[in-house]
């Protein structure tokens, strides 16, 4: 019964007892603490507070724990550092968190080496996701429309264009999939039909059309293509106001996010938060800008406020394989505009930007942020390599998710410290503006 009950918890991707390791501190004994500048040392008060939004996906807060967990134990196989992270646990209807903790190399037999704690609040709308994951006929004739007929008369498609020409094709994959189906099926039959046999010419025609539309949905669920139309479809619902549900989880993210930070500086003992961090993957750095402008007022507030240690507390976005555009490019995106620039406004701002040239997803040519801008800006494109395949329909899917999840994933060995490592970013001893102008471009070494 036990076991059972163990297996129902981890399917649970909202259950608080899914297993996860509890730090165990393997260095030599310390000396008694006396100094309160010791105790703070020993608080359990994170250092950073980082809130991360996943992309569009039905993938929960389970998964992205798993995922960090294992890139911790494949890293501390290389690093004389080490990581360690704790249990997940949700709080209220949507949000789950966790926390880690990064431990310099060994020192001195007395002295106790440098640690870094991070809490990471998971910011769910995977909820959400998945109620707009399937689509019905209806829904998918609409997402055609919206995408490709008002985005081709808005010039939406055309400034996708000329910004990521590989995010412009792969949009427009599920169209040329489609036209080129219902071509071949129609003429195909229909010619056969029409040729061989006493059937009537417009009859011939109507079975080869429907032929081509039959080939079309099997091509389309074969070469999985349509995705990525999913996505534009539904981030220009979301930027023209037409997903109030999600409106609303972004004003009680950014809520959540005030709130977590000013509880943290409340905490009695603790020594100064040094970082809160907003970290965006994929379409979740859509979101992850939208709350953090939305917050904006508040937290700078409370950062700059009689609470902090003034000037101690720096504010950071990341962003990983953005596609701010297929958002803020709409018409009607009026509010995504405004969200952006008032990040663009904030001088005390860090937003450090990673999207992948190899990524055809992401948009690496163009700064997610709006120009001018007074934020300390900076991106670099990861040289992830791209998995084989080409653009072979069979490895089209494969290489696409491999090389999205690359950004998450840890290096495979000990290299460079400014190759791009999405742990070091997030957990790591350095904060985004303490590394703002030290980074170059490095080998990538995931493979």
């Amino acid at each position: 019964m036990l076991n059972r009950a163990a297996a129902v918890a981890v399917a649970d991707p909202d259950d608080t007892t899914v297993p996860g390791e509890d730090f165990i501190d393997m260095s030599a004994p310390a000396p008694r603490l006396t100094t309160p500048a010791e105790l703070r040392q020993q608080s359990d008060a994170p250092d950073r507070l980082v809130f991360f939004f996943s992309g569009f996906d039905p993938k929960s807060a389970t998964f992205y724990h798993r995922l960090i967990r294992h890139g911790i134990a494949q890293r501390n196989a290389t690093h004389d550092e080490t990581m360690a992270i704790g249990k997940r646990h949700r709080i209220g209807r949507w949000a789950s968190v966790w926390t880690s903790l990064w431990r310099g190399a060994p020192t001195g037999l007395g002295r106790r080496p440098q640690t870094m704690r991070t809490r990471i609040h998971f910011m769910r709308w995977d909820d959400i996701v998945r109620r707009h994951w399937r689509r019905t006929p209806m829904t998918l004739a609409r997402d055609y429309w919206n995408v490709y007929a008002r985005g081709l008369a808005s010039g939406v498609l055309a400034r996708v264009w000329r910004t990521a020409p590989a995010a412009f094709w792969l949009a427009l994959f599920p169209l040329i999939v489609g036209v080129v189906s219902v071509a071949l099926g129609a003429l195909v039959v229909g010619g056969l039909l029409a040729s061989f046999t006493p059937m009537p010419s417009l009859a011939a025609g109507g079975i080869g059309l429907a032929a081509g539309l039959a080939l079309w949905r099997a091509a389309a669920r074969w070469a999985d293509c349509e995705w990525m139309l999913r996505l534009v479809a539904f981030m220009r619902e979301h930027a023209v106001g037409d997903v109030p549900a999600l409106d609303v989880r972004l004003d009680e993210m950014a809520d959540r996010l005030v709130e977590a930070v000013e509880a943290r500086m409340r905490h009695p003992g603790a020594a100064a938060l040094r970082e809160v961090m907003v970290l965006g993957y994929s379409s979740g750095s859509i979101l992850a800008a939208s709350v953090l402008a939305r917050a904006m007022p508040r937290l700078g507030e409370i950062v700059d406020g009689r609470r902090a240690d003034r000037g101690s507390t720096t504010l950071s976005l990341v962003t990983l394989g953005q596609c701010i555009p297929i958002a803020a490019a709409w018409p009607g995106a009026h509010r995504i505009r405004s969200e952006l620039e008032i990040l663009a406004e904030c001088a005390t701002l860090t937003w450090h930007d990673y999207s992948a040239s190899s990524d055809r997803a992401a948009f690496s040519n163009a700064p997610p942020w709006p120009e001018p801008t007074k934020l300390k800006g900076r991106q670099a494109s990861p040289p992830f390599k791209a998995a084989p395949g080409g653009l072979q329909f069979a490895a089209l899917s494969r290489e696409r998710r491999e090389t999205h999840l690359q950004y998450l994933r840890s290096p495979a060995g000990k290299g460079d410290p400014s190759s791009f490592d999405f742990l070091t970013i997030a957990c790591g001893p350095h904060t985004r503006a303490e590394r703002h102008g030290t980074e170059r471009p490095a080998s990538d070494l995931r493979r």
